[in-house]
């Protein structure tokens, strides 16, 4: 004798922390490895305005990680338990065990890259006193930055005084007290930049098993009871949209602090709207095949089409994917004919980063609602 356990929503055992938390850790691990990549680019080619991109990729995939698993802990009846999976579970078949290592190898990653890129007198990617005058300390001036009274205009002297912006975390006049204590920490423990960017490397492995992950926690199982995860379709969707979102994040926030005609960050938005174009593809192969090859799911595109055609189509993707896209695409081309200023050029950036945000929790919201489970036969 078998009983039949039925889920008709799959809402009533997975409510909306689910769905916030895989969307977060998504966009961290994109976040991550695409700042990763501009941090490489900019060590072997001796570009700084790369830096910008690895920095807050990195803040991102901090933040996204931060977030993410206190979310899901909410969502838990023994959070304590849950915190232990590393330690207590050796499954490694199973995704929650996979997934538990991954967010805190990333993590501990996002950590440390993130920390020695935006502190310290001597972090990568810094801007130092050298592009207008000699000197060779960062910007901002750290926390040891002499005040001799030099007075050759943008040299030493400036720079102590705040003014220039800093491209670390705050100016040179807010860096004292903490600030100048993780300064003296990050120089102290930052080792050389070959052997950082292999950690960064190392911890780049564990970010692409969180975007894996991101598509595998949701999974539609051994007995595939909801079509609409079937992973063929859903992992493409997740790892493009994750890595757009991240870019196009990273991209928004560089743009408020850096100079937004700087044309790598413009480059950059171009190559975050190519994911999130190849994230809309995916999403329109998910509703055009994915009934043809499992009509199981039939009914679940229809969720997303009829009842959740707000979020899916209205948040998801047109706030989330194609608004982002015309912003960031427009934005470029306005600025390369000198039809867009600076100011208009850095808002449509940060909104396109918003945007994504909001737009990725949207599309994680909306593969939740409009799941349908199919009976799970149980013996008795």
């Amino acid at each position: 004798m078998v009983l039949e356990i039925t889920f008709d929503v799959p809402y009533s055992q997975w409510n909306w922390q689910v769905a916030v938390y895989t969307a977060l850790i998504g966009l961290a691990a994109g976040a991550y490895l695409t700042g990763y990549v501009a941090d490489l680019i900019s060590w072997q080619r001796d570009a700084r305005e790369h830096g910008p991109i690895a920095k807050f990729g990195y803040l991102i995939g901090l933040v996204g990680i931060g977030l993410g698993g206190p979310i899901l802990l909410s969502h838990l009846a023994t959070p304590f338990r849950a915190m232990l999976i590393p330690l207590t579970m050796t499954n490694f078949d199973s995704w929650m065990t996979i997934g538990a290592y991954m967010l805190g190898g990333m993590g501990l990653g996002a950590f440390l890259m993130f920390a020695w890129t935006a502190f310290g007198r001597t972090r990568p990617h810094r801007r130092t006193t050298d592009e207008d005058g000699p000197g060779g300390v960062a910007a901002d001036g750290g926390s040891d930055v002499a005040t001799d009274g030099g007075s050759s205009e943008g040299g030493p002297a400036k720079a102590a005084t705040g003014g220039d912006t800093a491209d670390g975390v705050g100016t040179a006049e807010e860096r004292n007290g903490v600030l100048s204590q993780l300064d003296a920490i990050a120089d102290y423990t930052r080792p050389t930049e070959p052997v950082r960017l292999a950690i960064g490397g190392v911890f780049a492995i564990f970010a692409a098993g969180v975007l894996l992950y991101s598509a595998m926690a949701f999974g539609s199982g051994s007995f595939e009871r909801v079509a609409l995860w079937d992973k063929t379709f859903l992992i493409p969707v997740m790892l493009f949209s994750g890595l757009g979102a991240g870019l196009t994040a990273s991209v928004g926030l560089a743009a408020i602090t850096e100079n937004p005609t700087n044309q790598t960050i413009q480059n950059y938005s171009l190559i975050g709207s190519g994911f999130l174009v190849a994230a809309l593809g995916a999403l329109a192969a998910t509703i055009f095949l994915l009934p043809e090859q499992l009509p199981a799911a039939e009914p679940a595109i229809d969720n997303m089409l009829g009842t959740y055609a707000w979020l899916f189509i209205g948040l998801a993707v047109v706030a989330g994917i194609v608004v982002p896209v015309l912003l960031s695409i427009g934005a470029v081309l306005g600025q390369r004919r000198d039809a867009l200023s600076p100011n208009a050029a850095t808002a449509s950036y940060a909104i396109a980063g918003f945007l994504v945000i909001v737009g990725k929790i949207a599309l994680s919201m909306s593969y939740l609602l409009a799941a349908e489970f199919t009976p799970l036969p149980l013996p008795v």
